[in-house]
């Protein structure tokens, strides 16, 4: 699956925007296109919008405890808390908290222009490319991670952003080198897109990590955020398919997984292996005794030539020899009438008697609840079954374990 990530101008919206993108997780290129000509994705494709810097402010804000927030009651609850520290209109800015927030905790919110997000959003819309995720392209650090020093452009418009306790702010290059403290320079990481590295290198006096802007966006791709909440958010349905898309991206296609993918394919291929061995064992076994019941069918019943059900075909012929001899069957009317005789109750005997099937049924007899379970206990001792039917009682030869 290839992700595309497009990073939003800073221009409003128009059919004459072009829109710098990137394609999969391994994408070493930027190109730019307008909405009508960026790539098409596939069905369970990501379409990814990355937000410029200088297009998010950062506010740290203490959420109150002790309530449920969500929706418009969220929202009113961070314009109460930002309203007196941004400089536009609250109706105008849309509000994102970071992820995995609690109430009673300080959290970042994310703040933009809601009428410029909205506008991108719509005009990707239009060309039937639909966002999953708004991430930002950089965001605070946590607590104890070390700041983050980027610079960015061309030495003739570079800009230094910076990522520390304080939010994400940027400062212009040279110029505004000279605000920043010591300390900061003294424990920050820098990285540096190339046209600008041995530039930011001499003047900062730290050697920097090359990022290429390709990965400057794939990087915020494989972050946690998504900007996308409160009125930007899609339906609960929809954003839990795609959260569990990323999970099945990153478990199928992350180099991270890849052992794990292939444990997993090994185990498959030794299961289905093993699984088709001992079916064949269990083929061999069964092919086995059936050969071994023809052979003893043919050595006890020589007249049998051809073996196709060996335990019907000998209980054939064992019924065959025993009528020759003039002896009953197990299941016949004799030894049924035998064992009932036996476990008649004293001072009962039974009106009506019906034979069929290997099934004796006693019409219109009654017994009472002792003479019955006494009736069912002998039989049984002779491995005779005696069970009622309505008003009839029926006695079967009981099957052998």
């Amino acid at each position: 699956m290839s992700n595309l990530i497009i990073s939003l101008p800073l221009t409003a919206a128009s059919p004459n925007s072009l829109y710098a993108f990137t394609e999969g997780a391994g994408a070493s290129a930027v190109r730019e296109a307008s909405a009508a000509l960026l790539p098409r994705t596939g069905r369970n494709a990501d379409v990814l919008a990355v937000l410029p810097a200088s297009a998010v402010s950062w506010h740290a804000v203490d959420l109150p405890a002790g309530k449920a927030l969500s929706g418009p009651a969220l929202r009113a609850v961070l314009v109460g808390l930002l309203e007196e520290r941004v400089l536009d209109d609250v109706a105008q800015l849309h509000f994102a908290l970071q992820p995995g927030w609690q109430p009673g905790q300080k959290t970042w919110v994310a703040v933009c222009d809601k009428t410029w997000l909205q506008g991108h959003l719509q005009a990707l819309e239009s060309v039937d490319l639909h966002v999953n995720r708004l991430v930002p392209s950089m965001w605070p650090p946590a607590a104890e991670a070390a700041a983050q020093l980027r610079a960015t452009g061309t030495p003739q418009s570079a800009w230094l952003w910076v990522s520390d306790a304080q939010g994400v702010w940027g400062l212009p290059m040279p110029a505004g080198l000279a605000s920043l403290h010591p300390q900061l320079l003294a424990t920050a990481q820098l990285s540096a897109e190339p046209a600008v590295a041995e530039w930011a290198e001499h003047l900062l006096q730290i050697k920097p990590r090359l990022l290429q802007p390709a990965q400057g966006l794939v990087m915020a791709a494989q972050s946690d955020w998504d900007l996308a909440q409160m009125d930007l958010a899609a339906t609960g349905s929809a954003r839990w398919l795609k959260a569990w898309g990323r999970v099945q991206h990153t478990l199928w296609q992350s180099a991270a997984w890849r052992p794990t993918r292939w444990g997993l394919a090994v185990l498959l291929v030794s299961q289905v292996l093993g699984l088709n061995a001992w079916a064949w064992k269990l083929q061999a076994d069964l092919r086995q005794r059936q050969t071994g019941m023809a052979q003893i069918i043919k050595q006890t019943f020589p007249e049998i030539q051809v073996v196709i059900d060996a335990p019907l075909q000998m209980d054939r012929e064992v019924q065959r020899l025993r009528q020759a001899a003039g002896q009953p069957a197990s299941d016949g009317l004799e030894p049924l009438l035998a064992a009932l005789g036996q476990a008649l109750p004293a001072g009962s005997a039974p009106i009506q008697i019906d034979y069929q099937a290997g099934e004796l049924r006693l019409k219109n007899w009654r017994l009472s609840e002792a003479q019955a379970a006494q009736l069912q206990s002998q039989l049984q001792a002779q491995r005779v079954q005696a069970r009622r039917d309505g008003a009839e009682w029926v006695i079967t030869a009981r099957s052998a374990p």
